[in-house]
């Protein structure tokens, strides 16, 4: 398979390699609803996708105006995060997708380490990204910021030209071009509707597919695309 000038593949998780976002929001409507005394949340969680879990329960609490105790945050979090690794399902074909493309990979995400460790590790996908598994609270900003691309690049030693980046969310797209790097927008998650392809196209995204058995031919055809 040529490559031409692509050296590494770097891929979101959820909502790419897993298909959690809708198990996400579910938990996260339920955790929530529960901390703040039954009140529906769903209005305060509008506009938040993308970001990570406890920058979504800070945002909550400003916006509902009823500040948690630090304590309390942190055990929202966990709830929310390890229902989501519990039940999340693996992305249809995408470890095979994912291999068969041969290239160097890493998985940037915004979700807390223990989250995705155990998210890519039901994926299948452990083995061939090894120790390439980055979180942002590796490098201090979430997406939007690209430090977690940036970071994922330099570990791999690779430019950030030489990246193709695998993201479902406007946020992720939009923290892949700040890094200088080419974004394709995935479009199979259960969460996706009819807009979806729109905000990621605005945001940057190169191109858009709706199956992880379309990828390999995608970075085939990476020159075409490219152009």
């Amino acid at each position: 398979m040529s490559t031409a000038a692509l050296r590494a593949l770097l891929s979101d998780c959820d909502g790419v390699i897993v298909d959690s976002e809708v198990v996400a929001d579910r938990a996260m409507r339920e955790v929530l609803a529960g901390a703040f005394g039954g009140v529906d949340v769903e209005p305060a969680l509008a506009g938040l996708f993308g970001r990570r879990v406890i920058d979504i329960i800070r945002r909550v609490e400003q916006r509902l105006e009823r500040p948690l105790t630090d304590e309390h945050r942190a055990a929202l979090q966990r709830d929310i995060d390890a229902r989501v690794a519990c039940l999340a399902p693996a992305m249809p074909g995408v470890c095979e997708a994912y291999a068969g493309i041969g290239l160097p990979l890493a998985i940037v995400s915004n979700s807390a380490f223990d989250r995705l460790h155990r998210s890519v590790e039901a994926s299948g996908l452990l083995p061939l990204a090894g120790r390439h598994v980055y979180a942002a609270e590796d490098v201090g900003r979430p997406k939007p910021a690209p430090d977690a691309y940036l970071h994922a690049a330099r570990q791999l030693g690779v430019p950030p030209a030489g990246c193709l980046v695998v993201e479902d969310s406007a946020t992720g797209v939009l923290a892949a071009r700040a890094a200088g790097m080419a974004v394709l927008g995935f479009l199979g998650g259960s969460h996706v509707d009819a807009d979806h392809g729109r905000w990621l196209t605005e945001a940057g995204a190169l191109g858009l597919f709706e199956r992880m058995e379309q990828l390999p031919a995608l970075v085939r055809d990476w020159p075409a695309l490219a152009a």
